[in-house]
This record gives C-alpha cells, structure tokens and sequence, in this order.
C-alpha cells in the first residue's frame, strides 16, 4: 500500500502497484484542491464511492464523478464499540455493503473509496472488496490498522473538543476515542470471523447480490497487480 500526500484530505492510500493502484481509500475528499485531484487522476481514480449520508456531505470542491452508497442508512454512531458497529453492518446492511463492492468491481478504472475519516466505513468495504478478490487475510488487516496512524492526528482535537463538551471523561472518553481515532486490528479481526461463518468475503457478497462475475472481476484486477508489481 502506498500513501498518497493530499493537501485536502488524509488517510489517503493505494491497493496494489504503487504506480497504479487498482483501488484507493481516503478520507473525505470534498475539499481537495486542483493539485490533489491531478495526483489521484495520475494514480488513475476517475471515481469517487462516497460511502457516508447524505447528511454528511459537504460541498464537493473536486471535478471526478461521484456514485453515492450511504452505508448505515441513518445517522452514524456517535458510540458504541467498533466490533458492535462492524458487526451490525454485516448482520443488517449486506445489501448495501454488497452494492458498494459491485460499484468498484464494475467500474473499469480506479474507484476512490471514503467516508468521513476514511477508516471503518472504508475499512470494512475494503476488506470485503481486498478479500473477495483473493488478497491476504495479514494484509488486509495491516492495511486496515494503518488508518489509525493518520486519523488520530488528524482528528484528535476536534474529537476532544466534542468529547469536552459533553464532558465525558474516564473509561467512557477512552471507548470513544478508541471508536473515533483508532484502527485496531481486532477489531476487523471481529468482522472477518462473522464473514467466515457465511464462508468467507466472497460467499457473503454472493448472498447479499454480488454476481460470480463482479468477484471474477476484483480478482482479476488485483492479480494483474499482484504481477505487474
């Protein structure tokens, strides 16, 4: 995986060739500047999957398409642990989980895959797509704790500035800057164990819509990277 340095945005990183990534996750890239946008046109993204809800969305400052799946379908947790969170997206959102996998496995360039901070909603997306298409389970995950790295910096003051303001403290400010700034792997750790008990990434975005040519796809793209690399 390689970062990919925007002034509008963080979190951002390729799959795949560092020179041509076959997907790329970030952050919110509504406030990209033109020079941000040319970086990720190099890197090959000619679409943007905006994985948040409607009520998230801020003006979009960007010139690349953009297809919409909002994936909790309501407002997004404000608590919770991430384990719960991952869970009951699997458990009652495969429909859209499963629409947002198509969406990068028919589209025939570059998807850019986001939410707000780029790391559970993106996350869990992109294990499904990384594991359908036959990447390892140790890298997956590694890439996955990697969005903790650049979320926690990046976010940490407007976090404690809301968590002061309700005035949350203790064990239970710790669980919310854990479910806000961290990517632990057990946490995903968590959601892949209930995608094996469906028989794995793939069986589970086959029985929510996903076609066996929409998987064919993933894979092949990811192995034609896999080789050029």
């Amino acid at each position: 995986m390689n970062t990919i340095a925007l002034q509008g945005s963080y979190n951002a990183r390729g799959v795949g060739a560092e020179a041509e990534p076959w997907l790329v996750r970030s952050a919110a890239p509504d406030a990209i500047t033109p020079n941000d946008e040319a970086i990720l046109r190099a890197a090959g993204v000619d679409l943007i999957l905006d994985l948040r809800e409607t009520a998230e969305h801020g003006e979009r400052l960007h010139l690349l398409p953009v297809v919409s799946v909002p994936l909790y379908g309501e407002t997004p947790p404000a608590a919770g642990s991430l384990e719960d969170i991952y869970l009951g997206l699997i458990q009652r959102r495969g429909a859209a989980l499963a629409e947002a996998v198509a969406t990068i496995a028919d589209h025939p360039g570059v998807c850019l895959v986001h939410c707000a901070a780029g790391k559970d909603r993106t996350g869990l997306v992109v294990a499904l797509a990384r594991l359908a298409a036959g990447e390892s389970r140790p890298e997956v995950v590694d890439d996955y704790t990697r969005s903790g790295e650049t979320v926690r910096p990046a976010r940490r003051g407007l976090v404690a500035a809301q968590l002061d303001a309700l005035q949350v403290s203790g064990a239970e400010r710790a669980a919310a800057e854990r479910l806000h700034l961290d990517s632990p792997g057990e946490a995903l750790e968590t959601a892949i164990a209930a995608l094996d008990a469906w028989g794995g990434a793939a069986e589970y975005l086959l029985a929510h819509g996903v076609e066996s040519s929409q998987l064919a796809a993933l894979r092949a793209r990811a192995g034609a990277q896999v080789v050029s690399s």
